[in-house]
């Protein structure tokens, strides 16, 4: 592709991404105002030092939650191309502002790659994958457990029977945790199971199916690590901020919730822009029915709930995609042919 023609198709596809991201903004902030019931429920906040704390807290914890995400890229990146940690973040930011107008987020993957300079850009995306499957892991893991906290509040398991079906969910549950951490360990075989059954295509895949046996099990875990310690941040900015708006509830029994959320929301197929409304409703249905058990479910829980369930959606989500769509300037999505 001739150099002209490659910075003029550049330009163009830079300046739509970010056309559209701020429509999409547009529309969910302002023309659907979904947003309006979180800023109305700002005047019923009790402001004190406690509270201010922990929202200055939530606000201190968003560049922490970015920065584990792009080290854990930038260590899986260095297989394939030497970036530093602005870099890594840069990338992670133009992700998020890329992934607004794509299903799941598919677009976190085509925005990070596109900032890599000298990297195979479908091998660079198998990589930053396996990433993501840490994180989703690492998600199910928490929502498996945190279902298991929970059935004992939402169902009697005190009788014979119930007792054994609760003995065996917990049994079947620690199984399929195991099953899946040593499939995701072991990520590597599936290099192997993708040579046999490719047959005599294997050559024109191979250079794209080993990327899965560049990385190690002491590499996975600690992408796993990273994950975790990810996934406790944005954990407790959610806890934070359901105290900020007036949710009574201790850490454990939040975290429990919390978890299932994640999961549900981990499970239901969106567009990044409408998260907002399907985030909202999955932790009302959620936080209710833990709360309706104890006799503690009001309209105030409820505006708390989806308040702090949104005000996180902001936090971790819009700005980011809004500070990234400044980065979206830096992606090259046409470059000199380097054989990728």
């Amino acid at each position: 592709m001739k150099t002209k023609l490659r910075k003029t198709y550049n330009i163009i596809i830079r300046f739509s991404v970010v056309a559209f991201t701020a429509i999409f903004i547009y529309d969910q902030l302002v023309f659907r105002k979904d947003i309006n019931p979180l800023i109305d429920y700002f005047d019923n906040i009790t402001y004190g030092f406690w509270s201010d704390f922990m929202l200055i807290s939530v606000l201190l914890l968003i560049p922490l939650n970015i920065l584990l995400e792009g080290m854990k890229w930038q260590y899986l990146m260095i297989k394939l191309e030497k970036i530093s940690i602005y870099t890594a973040v840069k990338g992670v930011l133009a992700g998020i502002s890329v992934s607004m107008i794509m299903p799941n987020r598919v677009g976190d993957y085509l925005g990070r790659v596109f900032i890599l300079k000298k990297a195979d850009r479908f091998q660079a995306v198998l990589a930053t994958i396996l990433g993501s499957l840490a994180q989703l892991l690492t998600t199910i893991i928490m929502g498996l457990i945190g279902i298991i906290l929970f059935i004992p509040d939402y169902f009697i398991i005190s009788t014979g029977l119930n007792y054994w079906i609760y003995l065996g969910i917990i049994l079947g549950v620690v199984i399929a945790i195991a099953v899946l951490v040593f499939i995701y360990l072991n990520f590597s075989v599936f290099s192997v199971v993708i040579k046999k059954i490719s047959g005599k295509y294997y050559n024109k895949i191979q250079r794209y199916s080993q990327v899965f046996s560049w990385y190690n099990q002491k590499e996975l875990m600690n992408v796993l690590l990273l994950s975790i310690f990810r996934y406790l941040i944005f954990s407790m900015q959610f806890y934070l901020l359901l105290k900020v708006f007036g949710v009574g509830i201790s850490y454990p029994v939040a975290m429990m919730l919390i978890s299932i959320v994640y999961l549900m929301m981990a499970i239901i197929p969106t567009v990044a822009l409408t998260e907002i409304g399907v985030r909202g409703s999955v932790s009302l249905y959620i936080f209710k029915q833990y709360f309706e058990t104890t006799g503690g479910w009001q309209p105030e829980v409820a505006v708390g709930v989806l308040s702090a369930s949104s005000f996180l959606w902001l936090c971790n989500l819009i700005l980011p995609a809004i500070i990234g769509a400044g980065f979206v300037f830096s992606l090259k999505f046409f470059r000199k042919s380097n054989g990728s």
